[in-house]
């Protein structure tokens, strides 16, 4: 399956998979008896990462599944059921809210493209370092350890964020190097035959969008 997503900053975006039996043979009427959900944005404001998912089971009455607020608030992975200190091997049903976790699994494998929204804390992290200067020197450390195809969808933006900390902190010599360092990244990003591709790019960014007077 397939779907654009205008808008998937929104925190409330979420993917449903709502399981019917029929009722009856001759009306074939269906009525909701389980449902998994997962939701497209993490907490760390990072996008569901690529690959495959356990989703937990819902089961409830119909109504219930019907009210998104019953269910929204609880873990939809196996994973964070883990995490909030309950079991996901157990044999038996367990109860959560007012819903049960059913024995059965549902496991799905999503892939996300976008040059809006990256997978990796890190570089999350550094396109907004604005919001937490602390992380700041952290950031432009761990940018160099960060997968290069991530970097190069984000290129004018990752370069923008670099001249800008240049600019706002040019009364001080703290991120110089660290800067310099992450440039020298990547263009050796660009130099390579893997994403030489994106070396247009790159000259577009320079001829038309680098405006950061002290890099010079």
């Amino acid at each position: 399956v397939r779907f654009r997503c205008p808008d998937c900053r929104n925190n409330y975006v979420v993917i449903f998979f709502f399981f019917f039996f029929f009722v009856t043979a001759k009306d074939k009427s269906e009525k909701i008896f389980a449902l998994a959900f997962v939701k497209l944005m993490r907490y760390d404001g990072t996008t569901l990462r690529d690959g495959e998912h356990d989703l937990i089971v819902y089961k409830a009455e119909a109504k219930k599944l019907e009210d998104a607020s019953t269910y929204l608030s609880l873990p939809s992975t196996k994973i964070e059921l883990e995490e909030k200190g309950h079991s996901a091997t157990g044999k038996s049903m367990q109860n959560l809210g007012s819903c049960t976790i059913s024995k059965d699994s549902f496991q799905i494998s999503t892939l996300v493209c976008s040059t809006k929204l990256t997978q990796n804390v890190d570089l999350l992290g550094l396109l907004k370092w604005r919001s937490n200067t602390s992380l700041l020197h952290q950031n432009l450390k761990q940018l160099m350890k960060v997968d290069g195809g991530e970097v190069v969808k984000f290129l004018q933006d990752t370069l923008d964020a670099l001249f800008n900390i240049m600019m706002e902190n040019s009364e001080s010599e703290t991120f110089d190097t660290l800067v310099f360092d992450a440039l020298v990244f990547i263009i050796g990003l660009i130099a390579d035959r893997k994403f030489q591709h994106f070396n247009p790019v790159l000259e577009t960014y320079i001829k038309k969008h680098f405006s950061a007077t002290l890099a010079y």
